[in-house]
């Protein structure tokens, strides 16, 4: 019989606490937990000569839908508990929460025979670090053959390949030369291209060979810094500018630039509107523009935003140069809309399949507790790295706690966490030969490149097909095989749903306070916050809000106190008009992408077929690799069953012995380990501290 051990019921359970329960199968209100005899180790003879192997061979190639069953196993056993980690996985003590959160529940299949896997992860890692290294991805293409070229473009070919072994590229993909080579040749390109292809090679490569410089334009400054760095590293002439680069070392970047010559200059959109480095790039002139994340321009993409609006018209300030656009994801909307505000010219197009070949996709139906349950298992099974996605930072720390506790190696990454403790988490997790879990929401992965991630799980469902897309193809850059797995819940459409109304803009009220704005424009006044906030009945805070968005369409501009419209009067309220229809556009294609997701999750063809199809590929060559193709079906009822929590492991104490000699004396012997040697110590008798107290004097006998 399994013993059970009692907890303290003085104080109230901890949101963690209640997850790791539930995922016992005990109510949150309960407080025993289930547990059993720990199982031995078997021992596990790393090969000397052989390279690692793949982790095909750890999980099988049906995805632990084959999966024999243990010859060790009781029958009758329903619950699993995960052998205790050794080493220090976590960079601190796992928070506590309050208990008014909740388990969300999911859905998950099952291994075909109901039983459970050994933990390969764990018995492959024992501490959470591998000093192996995975040999080398084999992804690249063959080199381009050079006959009958021309002595330019074998110059310029050999340029790029110099150029690609600075940034240690030894051969770039087929891709990516030919959107250099367009690039290079002063055409317009627009490159879409999944997760993990390599796309900033594009404009990388060109800025170390063309005569004047290429500018970079991204909305992401974790990015931006990430790559400045890197490539400073390799001595690569860089230069990045934005609204964190202040004082003295803005004025060394901006003379820098006005210098000229070959040189990437890194900046956002909205630094790239300003004055200051708009006349710097005019005196140097510029030999490519490259917009990052371009989908942004379109209000049919998933993250709109209204400051990419202008850099059509901004480029053409500046001398219209050769555009270069990037995306990982773009439908044929998408794309249009970025050939048609961008200005592009006739361009080329470079594009591959959202769906990588080595990517097992795979979704998972549950409900309840059964997801939490179903989570565990897949972590304790697939082999690591690998990074848990979740909607919200609530679901972050509630996870990150539950499966601290269950002795699991995870770090965690989310917004609201304080920038050195985010550093921290990333660091442990990126480091070389590290075996962990990450559990972060979108904002972990912007720049991350780590190639052995082996699997990504969602949690939970996310707000589109571009973003999983995305997120999922993070894992498997070195060419192995790597999982993709949904846990779907009908239900996490609700949590979006909110996410969405609190954060976009209504486009209601966008018209309100345009309204107000061209009604004292009409009068060339300026209106103040008090003044307009009372004009356009709204609050404060959605009267901000609404500005910044005209500020960075480039409607108005914010100076202190008062608020200035830098457009002509009889043309504000017709653009104001037209940005609020496209933020109406904008939560329309939020309830489609949503709708996409239920989609995708329920439907019967080959997953990479579907996701092609969504973004305008017309292959419909199924995988092999998904849960559809290999004809997986449900999971067994065993899959969802309690998970026994692993009891803690016992101290060694160290062992003492006393005895007395035969001459009176004590003889101590400290055994201080197995391999040291015993040390025999004289200690003398002790003396008497309390002596036999003398009798008291008599007193005299009192007359009568």
């Amino acid at each position: 019989m399994p013993r059970k051990r009692k907890t303290s019921t003085e104080e109230p359970l901890p949101l963690a606490e209640q997850a790791v329960q539930m995922a016992a199968g005990d109510s949150p209100g309960s407080l025993e937990v289930q547990g059993e005899q720990p199982k031995k180790r078997r021992s596990r003879k790393k090969p000397t000569s052989s390279p690692p192997a793949p982790v095909v061979d750890q999980v099988s190639e049906t995805a632990l839908t084959d999966v024999p069953v243990h010859d060790d196993a009781a029958p009758t056993d329903t619950t699993e508990e995960f052998p205790p980690e050794e080493g220090e996985f976590f960079s601190e003590t796992p928070p506590e929460f309050s208990v008014e959160d909740a388990v969300e529940p999911v859905n998950l299949e099952d291994f075909a025979d109901g039983q459970d896997l050994p933990d390969v992860s764990e018995d492959a890692h024992e501490n959470g670090e591998d000093d192996e290294e995975l040999p080398p991805a084999e992804l690249f293409s063959e080199p381009a053959r050079e006959e009958e070229l021309s002595p330019e473009e074998v110059v310029r070919r050999a340029q790029v390949r110099e150029a690609a072994r600075r940034l240690g590229i030894q051969q770039l993909y087929p891709e990516q030369e030919r959107a250099i080579a367009a690039a290079m040749q002063g055409q317009d390109v627009l490159v879409v291209l999944p997760t993990g292809f390599g796309k900033s090679a594009c404009y990388q490569i060109p800025s170390m060979i063309l005569p004047k410089p290429v500018v970079l334009v991204s909305p992401l400054l974790a990015l931006l810094r990430d790559q400045h760095e890197k490539l400073l590293a390799r001595h690569i002439p860089v230069e990045r500018i934005d609204g964190t680069v202040r004082g003295r070392a803005r004025k060394e970047a901006l003379d820098r630039i006005a210098a000229g010559g070959s040189l990437l200059v890194m900046t956002t959109p909205e630094t790239l509107g300003s004055e200051e480095l708009g006349e710097v790039l005019l005196r140097c002139g510029i030999s490519l523009a490259a917009v990052d994340e371009a989908h942004c321009i379109s209000e049919w993409g998933h993250d709109f935003r209204p400051a990419y609006m202008r850099l059509g018209e901004r480029l053409h300030e500046l001398g219209s140069p050769p555009v270069l656009a990037l995306t990982a994801t773009a439908t044929q909307a998408v794309r249009d809309d970025i050939i048609r505000y961008l200005g592009m010219r006739n361009p080329a197009i470079v594009a591959s399949s959202p769906h990588r070949a080595n990517l097992a996709f795979e979704v998972v139906h549950a409900t309840g507790n059964e997801r939490l349950r179903a989570l565990f298992r897949f972590i304790k099974r697939l082999r690591r790295p690998g990074i848990v996605y979740c909607a919200t930072t609530k679901e972050v720390d509630r996870l990150y706690g539950a499966m601290a506790r269950m002795r699991l190696p995870v770090h965690r990454y989310h917004g609201r966490m304080a920038a050195k403790d985010r550093n921290r988490e990333q660091e442990l997790f990126m480091r070389k030969g590290r075996r962990t879990v990450m559990v972060a929401t979108s904002a972990f992965g912007l720049g991350i490149d780590k190639p052995d991630i082996r699997y990504i799980i969602h949690y939970q469902a996310p707000a589109s097909l571009e973003q999983y897309v995305q997120e999922a193809g993070r894992a498997g850059r070195d060419g192995r095989r790597a999982n993709c797995i949904l846990l779907f819940d009908p239900t996490d459409r609700e949590v979006h749903e909110t996410l969405q109304q609190a954060s976009r803009i209504r486009p209601d009220q966008l018209y309100r306070i345009s309204t107000a704005l061209a009604a004292y424009a009409a009068e060339q006044r300026e209106p103040d916050m008090e003044a307009l906030t009372l004009a356009a009945q709204l609050n404060e805070r959605q009267a901000k809000a609404l500005l910044v968005v005209l500020e960075e369409a480039g409607l108005v501009q914010l100076e202190e106190d008062k608020i200035r419209i830098v457009v002509p009067a009889d043309e504000f309220e017709e653009q104001a008009r037209a940005l609020a229809g496209r933020f109406v556009t904008l939560r329309t294609q939020d309830v489609r992408r949503l709708d996409r997701i239920a989609e995708y999750a329920y439907s019967k063809e080959c997953r990479a077929v579907f996701l092609r199809r969504y973004f305008g590929e017309e292959d419909g060559t199924p995988c092999g690799l998904c849960d559809i193709c290999r004809g997986a079906g449900e999971r067994p009822v065993t899959f969802y069953q309690p998970i026994a929590r692993p009891e803690r492991p016992k101290k060694k104490k160290r062992k003492r012995k006393r005895r007395k000699s035969k001459q009176g004396k004590a003889t101590l012997i400290i055994t201080a380990g197995p391999s040291a040697a015993v040390t025999p110590v004289s200690v003398e008798p002790l003396p008497d501290v309390i002596a036999e107290p003398e009798p008291l004097p008599q007193l005299p006998e009192e007359p009568q």
